[in-house]
């Protein structure tokens, strides 16, 4: 039996299911686990579903991700998204299988105004779910160093779930009152686009470390809706602006979480697309999703347009 190509963590996520989607677009055999069925509180699970899988890669997708939640739970955080990924990473070294770990612009503190993050920036993490992700990250790179990859992106957004633009469009529709933050910065990253990069990795085994995956371009929450009801044909709706202090939320979110991504474009030979062409995607994507699930699958060919600045 031919060794499996790729086991997917979080398969019925937003992005696990890009990412299955497109692995299998590449004629590439691949398995997807969802939480119930691959928990990461389990060590005898997780040790016990690589074993039997043996795959050459594990792209770990999987997470606890409600930030706000995650301060009040730090127990189920660092234990999924630290121990759990030390678990992973422990299993897949075993089998000498390669582990690339999506984790977050959270590890940063927001304060490098002006100066887009590079992988080897200072991480300074100031919330539970940013903390717990970086101990993801140490884990990761401490168990093979030399094999595994270390992904950071930011502001994910894709088709068949929630997600910010859908939040918005549906807010847009219902005739309710629009305010978006206007001083939080980063890079939104649609998850097709993410995921093609997660298997590029994987196929053209780079220098291990961390990369940076974001959709070219940068804005603010405020300029993001914005551009996401422009292109929905909704332009006619207005979006009052707001700082994010006012939201009170649990957890505090880094002011300013502008990725660089120049050694993941040097890797791949060409960056993301622009983060408009992926909401245009996303758009097309979320519709056919919506009437027709089998269609949606194939439509996840969509590329991107070359990014020129």
């Amino acid at each position: 039996m031919a060794q499996l190509d790729y086991l997917v963590t979080g398969a019925t996520g937003q992005l696990g299911r890009a990412v299955v989607a497109l692995a299998k677009q590449r004629a590439a055999s691949v398995l997807g686990f969802s939480g119930k069925d691959l928990p990461l509180d389990s060590r005898a699970r997780i040790q016990q579903v690589l074993l039997e899988h043996r795959p050459k890669n594990v792209i770990h997708c999987a997470a606890v991700t409600n930030v706000d939640g995650c301060e009040g739970d730090p127990l189920l955080a660092y234990r999924v998204n630290g121990l759990g990924t030390a678990w992973l990473a422990e299993a897949a070294a075993a089998i000498a299988g390669k582990l690339v770990y999506v984790s977050t612009d959270f590890v940063f503190d927001g304060t490098k105004q002006g100066v887009p993050y590079e992988v080897d920036a200072r991480v300074s993490p100031l919330s539970v779910y940013g903390a717990s992700k970086r101990l993801g990250e140490e884990a990761v790179l401490s168990y093979d160093r030399a094999k595994n990859y270390v992904v950071r992106t930011s502001w994910v957004f894709g088709p068949g779930g929630k997600n910010f633009p859908r939040a918005i469009i549906d807010r847009a529709r219902s005739g309710q009152p629009l305010k978006v933050v206007t001083d939080q910065i980063g890079r939104p990253c649609m998850t097709f686009d993410l995921a093609e990069a997660l298997l590029d990795l994987c196929e053209l085994a780079p220098s291990p470390g961390i990369y940076h995956a974001a959709n070219e371009g940068q804005c603010s929450w405020h300029q993001f809706a914005v551009d996401v009801l422009r292109l929905a044909g909704l332009s006619n709706i207005s979006v009052g602006t707001q700082l994010a202090v006012e939201l009170k939320r649990a957890a505090a979110r880094p002011a300013w979480s502008v990725l660089d991504t120049a050694r993941l474009t040097a890797a791949r030979g060409k960056p993301l697309p622009h983060y408009v062409d992926a909401i245009q995607r996303y758009l097309q994507l979320e519709s056919q999703i919506t009437k027709d699930p089998a269609a949606a699958i194939a439509a996840a060919g969509l590329r991107g347009k070359e990014y020129r600045s």
